[in-house]
């Protein structure tokens, strides 16, 4: 049975609590959802990608700690292509892996460096609609793109605090126009750019008001185009119109329905439903719009 959380939302269910056994969750970090509405959860802590169904009822897992092949080290954010492969970004690891919807490993790439193909802490992932992979590398303050194979295209950004710099990029995400929105967290803001890495706009500044951020995380678009956006340090979502008009917010400090703990990932399925993962609370949150 679902609770009015706020005018803008509906609390509808939630699931998790700490622990390593199946459902339960240590730091859940990374989102996505499958064709088939299936949710994918990254934990930083216990190494591994366990997979629900809508309801939140557990499926699979795949994962354990280490540096071989299926294996991570503090994984993060997560994203599927048009084939239902899922994409994992191993962040202590600095590389990409890549599986199928059953965890069967496919492929992986990167190392430790600021070469073209390589990472200080790739974090942030998002596929667009023609395959190729981009990726919120945080250590280097840049975007690099791939195909889907892992061969290196192109990349953007560099540190500081103009357009198209950047103070740690987290997450990413692509709307329906091939455009590339990065949480950019150092900088309290958001910052657009198309699939080429032209910078678009921006918008936000540092501050707990509508339209300011701390520490912004998570990233993740609906069908309208409307832009959510969690925040690690204010503890709620916002959502913004693509061109940046803050529309409305949920979320304070705590641990009952609707509120957060450092919310991390986004994910919204294709009913807009917006799944959280609360990361200090060790549970995802799903919600339903109202407006």
């Amino acid at each position: 049975m679902s609770a009015v959380y706020s005018a803008h939302v509906n609390f509808l269910r939630k699931w998790g609590s700490r622990g390593g056994e199946d459902g339960e969750f240590r730091w859940p970090l990374g989102l996505t959802i499958d064709g088939a509405g299936n949710i994918y959860v990254s934990e930083c802590s216990n190494d591994r990608v366990q997979v629900f169904d809508p309801q939140g009822r557990f499926l699979r897992k795949w994962g354990s700690e280490g540096s071989g092949d299926g294996e991570f080290i503090r994984p993060q954010e997560l994203a599927v292509d048009g084939e239902g492969n899922i994409y994992v970004a191993d962040r202590d690891n600095n590389r990409i892996q890549v599986f199928d919807q059953q965890g069967r490993f496919l492929r992986k790439w990167g190392a430790m460096g600021h070469g073209d193909g390589e990472f200080r802490w790739p974090q942030g992932l998002g596929v667009d609609s023609e395959g190729d992979v981009y990726v919120a590398d945080r250590g280097n303050d840049r975007i690099q793109v791939f195909d889907q194979q892992g061969t290196f295209l192109r990349e953007w950004g560099r540190t500081g605090i103009g357009d198209g710099e950047f103070s740690f990029p987290q997450g990413l995400g692509i709307d329906d126009e091939g455009n590339v929105y990065v949480s950019d967290q150092g900088n309290d803001r958001i910052q657009v750019f198309d699939s080429g890495g032209k910078f678009l706009r921006k918008w936000g500044t540092g501050g707990s008001e509508d339209g300011e951020f701390i520490r912004p995380q998570g990233l993740a678009i609906d069908r309208e185009g409307d832009v959510y956006v969690s925040e690690y340090g204010n503890d709620r979502v916002q959502v913004f119109s693509r061109q940046g008009r803050f529309l409305r917010k949920w979320g304070t400090r705590g641990n009952g329905d609707g509120e957060f703990n450092q919310p991390r990932g986004l994910a919204i399925d294709s009913g807009g439903d917006v799944y959280v993962s609360d990361q200090g609370n060790d549970r995802i949150q799903v919600f339903k719009p109202t407006v």
